[in-house]
This record gives structure tokens, C-alpha cells and sequence, in this order.
């Protein structure tokens, strides 16, 4: 396909709410409309917009205040799935610190024989000689030797996507020993890990996640779980997998993450079908969020 010379002019917030009305968008209010283009933007708006379009025009009767709330609708939904991240992330920085410091100490990664390869233990070395965390740089002014900073440093200083590259790089007896903490074989934990690493970064840069089609990073598919992460490209595949390891890790309810999420997904805006976002219609009745499961 040729490619062809863009000669979109840039428009202003008068110009855009003119756009949308002669698109057949419905403005009642238009300065909040402005309000809404000005601080949030219409090139972010519009992949809100495009479900509630056919062809180039508005469906009859889409408000603007429908796009707003689709979009606020997205916000909450990946904010939640944040919460539920950072509990497990944390989690498994808890359980490597534990864990590998019972059995080689706080300077385990120096011995080769807690990883599957030498690259792997060059990569953590790297990150504690490298790395310029407060953590990192703390250790540095007051000890001498050894002289990278013990784990519990490291993992301080890195990344969930760091995090879950330590766990897949250890052998697997360790991994399995972890991986009994959330009470899943290390075969998942290693993709469940990588999957909701590549989701958070999907959040942090506030893509638009409630129809997405989540491609990258699919996570594995269990036979205990099957019918809760088929598809498993959908957002509610990574919900359920939340859903599945905050059960272990919240196993007295305290953080009320399903509770949230029922209480957002029952207040969606009428343009949203939960079919879009992969919730089967049955979700609720299944052994995985009414209490059953775990």
C-alpha cells in the first residue's frame, strides 16, 4: 500500500466540539466538553469514540458524556488491575528474599548454582553494579564487601519485569519452591508473571485495556483454570489470574480486589458489554470469585 502525505490540520477545542456535533455527537454541555479535550485530548478520547461509531459517523443518541465514561470506565479498570499487580509483585519480591536468602544468604546471586546459566548471574551482578536506586547507592556509601548490595536491595531497585526475569532465571527447585507460595506450579508462575509484568506496563502507559485484545505475553492456560483463561488474550484472563494469586496472598479478604471489581464491572457504562472485556455472563457463579476456588 503507498503510503500518502499527511495534511491533517490541527485543530482547536472550538474547532474539535464543531467536528464531533457535525459527526453526530450530542454536546450539551459544551464547556465541559472543552474542559474534557483540553485536559485529557481528543487523540486519547478517540479510541473511545470508535466503539460508538459506525462508519464515520456517532450512532444515534451517543452523548458526549458516553465517551467520558467509557474512558473513565478504562481508567478504573486499569487503575484496579495496578493494585492488584503491586500485592503481587511485592509478594514475589517477598518470597525470593526469603526464600533464596534461607538458602545462600543475602549475596546468593554471587554463586552460579542457584541459576540455570552464567548469564543469568552476570545480569543480576550487572543490576547491582549498575543500578543507581537509593537502595543501591545507600549500600555502596557505608559497606565495602561484598561489594554489590544483598537481594533484598536489588529486587528494591528493579522493575516487576526484572523481578519476574530473576525468578525464570533461577533452577527449579528454587522456582518450584516459590512458586509453592502462591500455590501454582512454577510453569505458571513463570508465564502468569511475565503476562501480568508486560499488563502493568500496559497500565502505567494508560492504554485503553477493557476491549483490548492482549496479545503479547498470553498467559499460560492450566487445566484447573481452563475455562476462566480461554481466550487468554483477553483482559479477563489477566483478572482472573489476579484473582487467582490474590487469593493466596489476601487469604482473608482484607484488600476486597473481586469485591472492587464486581462493584465496577456492575456500574459500567451502558455502552459497555461485558462480552468486550472476555467476562463470560456467568462469571459471578464461578468457583473462582464466589469463594469456592482456593
Amino acid at each position: 500500500m503507498a503510503r500518502r502525505t499527511f495534511k491533517k490540520p490541527a485543530k482547536s477545542t472550538t474547532e474539535l466540539i464543531s467536528f464531533l456535533r457535525n459527526k453526530g455527537l450530542i454536546i450539551d454541555d459544551e464547556p465541559y466538553a472543552a474542559h474534557c479535550l483540553q485536559c485529557v485530548g481528543y487523540y486519547r478520547l478517540k479510541i473511545y469514540m470508535r466503539p460508538l461509531e459506525t462508519g464515520k459517523q456517532f450512532n444515534d443518541g451517543v452523548r458526549f458524556e458516553d465517551i467520558v465514561e467509557l474512558y473513565d470506565f478504562d481508567r478504573e479498570l486499569r487503575l484496579l488491575c495496578l493494585d492488584a499487580i503491586e500485592r503481587i509483585e511485592v509478594a514475589l519480591r517477598a518470597h525470593i528474599i526469603n526464600i533464596m536468602g534461607a538458602h545462600g544468604g543475602p549475596h546468593f546471586y554471587y554463586d552460579a548454582g542457584y541459576f540455570h546459566s552464567a548469564e543469568a548471574v552476570a545480569k543480576v551482578k550487572k543490576l547491582g553494579a549498575e543500578g543507581k536506586h537509593l537502595s543501591i547507592t545507600h549500600y555502596k556509601n557505608q559497606y565495602s564487601t561484598p561489594d554489590l548490595p544483598p537481594i533484598w536491595c536489588l529486587t528494591e531497585a528493579s522493575t516487576f519485569g526484572t523481578i519476574s526475569m530473576i525468578y525464570a532465571d533461577l533452577k527449579l527447585q528454587y522456582r518450584k519452591e516459590i512458586a509453592r507460595e502462591f500455590s501454582l506450579s512454577e510453569k505458571l508462575c513463570v508465564s502468569w508473571f511475565k503476562s501480568l509484568s508486560t499488563l502493568r506496563n500496559f497500565c502505567a502507559h494508560h492504554w485503553r485495556l477493557w476491549n483490548a485484545e492482549l496479545i503479547v505475553n498470553k498467559p499460560r492456560q492450566a487445566r484447573a483454570y481452563l475455562d476462566d483463561l480461554q481466550p487468554n488474550g483477553s483482559c479477563y484472563a489477566r483478572l482472573a489470574i489476579m484473582q487467582i494469586m490474590l487469593k493466596k496472598i489476601d487469604h482473608d479478604g482484607r484488600y476486597r480486589w473481586s469485591q472492587r471489581l464486581e462493584k465496577l464491572i456492575d456500574s459500567r457504562p451502558r455502552t459497555v458489554f461485558i462480552s468486550a472485556i472476555g467476562f463470560p455472563e456467568d462469571w459471578k457463579d464461578r468457583p473462582l470469585w464466589n469463594g469456592q476456588l482456593g
